[in-house]
């Protein structure tokens, strides 16, 4: 209110000004919020991831029921601050890895997650979806959530998740719907939206099976993919 009044009260030519520079103002903190939820890093890092990790619970709960412990090795791709994995580790006994772009999030996620590193039933490392540091068919299970919008190539992700899983393996890809991320102001810039035909033939060109479930109907899917 204090700034509308003050912007008013200029004259005609200052107000436009003024009202310039605070749309210029609300669309680069919008560009610095997406930046945060696509890499974090730093102070603004360790809220978003925070704030993730409570707007994502359904999703997550989603997971978890996907997870047992015949799962022989499962990745989580993108893993944020380390909260998923560490849900997931104390609850099946499994072989857990983790790649994410964000030194800073492999940092926090490896203070989290630390007695199941030590223990060796955890690894985590920086990497990107685009080029997985594992082996041909090594995995039993890949996830991720709300990762997808942000891969600088769809294709080459799925490939890579494709190849990196074993015969019969599954990737798991929990995302909201485009008519989810438009309610929210910063997912203009920097987020690619997808629908969910668009995704499962991704994993189809990559050679994986897909099967699409809502979790929130209308907000939130997942595309279960099975490599044959």
């Amino acid at each position: 209110m204090q700034y509308f009044i003050v912007c008013h009260q200029l004259p005609r030519k200052g107000r436009l000004k003024a009202c310039k520079g605070k749309g210029i103002l609300r669309m680069g903190l919008q560009r610095i919020v997406a930046e945060q939820f696509g890499r974090p890093s730093g102070v603004l890092g360790n809220l978003s991831t925070f704030l993730m990790n409570r707007l994502n619970a359904r999703m997550y709960a989603s997971v978890e029921e996907e997870i047992a412990s015949r799962e022989e090795a499962v990745l989580d791709l993108g893993f944020g601050n380390g909260y998923l994995l560490r849900r997931l580790a104390k609850r099946a006994d499994n072989r857990y890895y983790g790649v994410d772009i964000s030194s800073d999030m492999v940092a926090a996620a490896s203070r989290r997650c630390r007695r199941f590193i030590e223990l060796g039933a955890m690894r985590l490392e920086l990497g990107s979806a685009e080029s997985l540091p594992y082996p041909d068919g090594f995995f039993d299970l890949i996830y991720t959530v709300n990762t997808v919008y942000f891969w600088p190539d769809l294709d080459q992700g799925m490939a890579e998740i494709a190849r990196a899983l074993k015969p019969g393996g599954r990737f798991l890809n929990l995302f909201y719907t485009a008519k989810r991320l438009d309610l929210l102001p910063f997912t203009s810039s920097g987020f690619m939206k997808y629908t969910a035909e668009e995704l499962a033939g991704a994993a189809s060109r990559a050679g994986l099976t897909p099967a699409a479930c809502a979790i929130q109907p209308g907000l939130s899917l997942k595309i279960n993919a099975k490599k044959p």
